[in-house]
C-alpha cells in the first residue's frame, strides 16, 4: 500500500513538472507587459522582429508565434514582431518623377509605400487636369528650378505630401481680335482659346462660315485678357467689310 502511493505521487509529480500551458494572446498588448506577464507564467519572450505600421504605437506587439490558445510546456519562448517606435524614413529620390505626373495614380503608388498624400490648391494648366505641378513636405519644395525631384531629404513614413495641381478651369486667355475674319477662322480661334461665339447677323446671311466679323463685344479697348469659358458677341456681314484689308 504504501509502494503504490508512493509510485502515485511520483507520477502526479512528473506529470505536472511535463504539463502543457495555454498560451496567452500578447497581441496588441504592450512589449514590457508581455515580458513581464510571460515570465509569471512560465514561459519567455524573444523579440523576433521590429517593423513600422502607420497609426500604431511604439512597442506593440504585432505577431505572435506560436499562435494564441496554443499549448505550450512551461519555459516555452514565444516569438514575437513588435511595431517600431521610430518609423521608417523614405528617401526622396524614391518618390520619382513627381512634376507632370497625374495625382491619382502618385497618391496610389505612394500609399504603398505608407506616405500619404494632399491636395492643398489647383491651379489653371493648358495640359491635362489633375497633374502634379508642386510638392510640398513640410513646407520645404520637393522640385528643383528645372522641376526635377530632389534628392537626400527623408521623409518619415505616415507623413503627408502636400501637392499643387492642375486644372483646365478659372484661367485667363488674351482677348483676340475678331474683326475681319471669318466665323470659320473665328471659330477655330476662340475653340483653342477655350472661348465662345455668340453671333448676330447684320443683313442677309447666306454662307455664314464665310461671312465677316465686323464687330466685337468686348473689343480690344476694354480688355486685353477675358477669363476661359467667356463669350464673345460678334456682328456679321456676308461681304467683306472695306475697312479690312
Amino acid at each position: 500500500m504504501v509502494i503504490l502511493y508512493g509510485t502515485m505521487c511520483s507520477l502526479k509529480q512528473y506529470t505536472n513538472h511535463g504539463q502543457k500551458l495555454e498560451l496567452p494572446s500578447y497581441i496588441d498588448k504592450n512589449i514590457d507587459y508581455a515580458l513581464n506577464d510571460a515570465e509569471d507564467r512560465g514561459f519567455q519572450i524573444v523579440i523576433n522582429d521590429s517593423i513600422h505600421k502607420v497609426g500604431i504605437p511604439g512597442g506593440q506587439i504585432l505577431i505572435q508565434n506560436p499562435k494564441p490558445n496554443s499549448f505550450v510546456k512551461e519555459n516555452r519562448k514565444v516569438y514575437v514582431t513588435t511595431s517600431k517606435y521610430i518609423p521608417d524614413n523614405f528617401k526622396s529620390e524614391f518618390l520619382g518623377r513627381i512634376y507632370g505626373s497625374p495625382f491619382y495614380m502618385k497618391e496610389k503608388e505612394l500609399r504603398r509605400q505608407d506616405i500619404y498624400s494632399n491636395i492643398i490648391d489647383r491651379k489653371y494648366d493648358r495640359g491635362e487636369p489633375d497633374m502634379i505641378l508642386e510638392a510640398y513636405y513640410k513646407g520645404k519644395s520637393l522640385l528643383s528650378p528645372n522641376n526635377q525631384t530632389i534628392e537626400g531629404l527623408d521623409i518619415p513614413k505616415g507623413q503627408t505630401i502636400d501637392y499643387v495641381i492642375s486644372t483646365n478651369e478659372g484661367g485667363e486667355t488674351q482677348l483676340p481680335e475678331l474683326v475681319c475674319k471669318t466665323i470659320s477662322a473665328a471659330e477655330f480661334i476662340v475653340d483653342y482659346s477655350k472661348l465662345k461665339l455668340n453671333i448676330v447677323e447684320q443683313g442677309s446671311i447666306t454662307d455664314i462660315s464665310n461671312a465677316y466679323i465686323v464687330k466685337q463685344e468686348p473689343s480690344l479697348n476694354d480688355m486685353i485678357n477675358i477669363p476661359m469659358g467667356e463669350t464673345i458677341v460678334v456682328y456679321i456681314t456676308q461681304e467683306k467689310p472695306s475697312t479690312c484689308q
